[in-house]
């Protein structure tokens, strides 16, 4: 079996959990769901003058979509700030910078508490240290500071030599630039790196462009052309092949 140097970890869906239902509930023209929406709504409702939330809740995903698009045509990435500028350009709403950031603060305090940590994982982490792995973070995520510290607050930021994230590199993934961002981080070679991840385009096909060999995790049945090097169901798996 192939030795490896180093293990790249995506961060949202492989080591932490996305867990929608923990948004808070959403009703609107008599169906319910979950978002961030209510929760910045509420906690913005000072700064936004007369505006009720049916008014509030399609310039609020829109400027998501928005920004999707941005991020699809060109594979940059952009901050979570500029999602809330598109907003405000879409409502009229007049602010500064300090009202952007709030809005993005209070749209990543309401994402933050949607995100779960399997505790089984610390210990798939250690397994690997102790194999002598260098471990690094490689994530698209449009706000770093909340990224870093989601590995904090679950205590496994140590475990990492070095934690990339899109909204710093500026590139997301599959792009290759920020795979090559991650190796020279590491000074180690493709050939001696494996990456870790959920998405199969991002992930998959990414870090096997630039030649790294990857681990698919499978949260879903998904018809691929990537081929990864393993398939595996839960990160536990990666203890029978590295």
């Amino acid at each position: 079996m192939k030795k490896y140097s180093a293990v790249l970890f995506d961060l949202f869906d492989t080591l932490v959990m996305f867990e929608p239902s923990l948004l808070p509930k959403v009703t609107l023209n008599g169906e319910t769901w979950n978002s961030t929406a209510q929760h910045v709504f509420t906690q913005m409702r000072s700064s936004l003058g007369e505006m009720e939330f049916t008014d509030f809740y399609e310039p609020f995903v829109e400027s998501h979509r928005a920004l999707l698009e941005l991020r699809k045509r060109d594979l940059r990435e952009y901050p979570n700030r500029k999602r809330f500028e598109i907003f405000m350009e879409k409502t009229g709403l007049k602010g500064d910078d300090g009202l952007i950031e709030k809005f993005v603060r209070s749209h990543m305090e309401s994402l933050r508490r949607a995100m779960v940590y399997p505790e089984h994982h610390t210990e798939v982490l250690s397994y690997l240290k102790e194999k002598g792995y260098r471990l690094s973070v490689v994530s698209n995520f449009d706000h770093a500071p909340t990224a870093r510290e989601l590995l904090g607050k679950f205590g496994i930021a140590d475990f990492f030599e070095h934690i990339v994230i899109s909204e710093e590199v500026g590139w997301r993934k599959p792009h290759r630039e920020i795979f090559e961002f991650a190796l020279a981080s590491l000074g180690e070679s493709p050939s001696d790196v494996i990456f870790i991840g959920d998405n199969l385009e991002a992930d998959i096909m990414g870090s096997s462009d630039c030649g790294i060999d990857s681990v698919w995790v499978k949260r879903k049945e998904e018809f691929t052309q990537a081929e990864p090097e393993f398939i595996i169901k839960d990160l536990e798996d990666l203890k029978e092949i590295i």
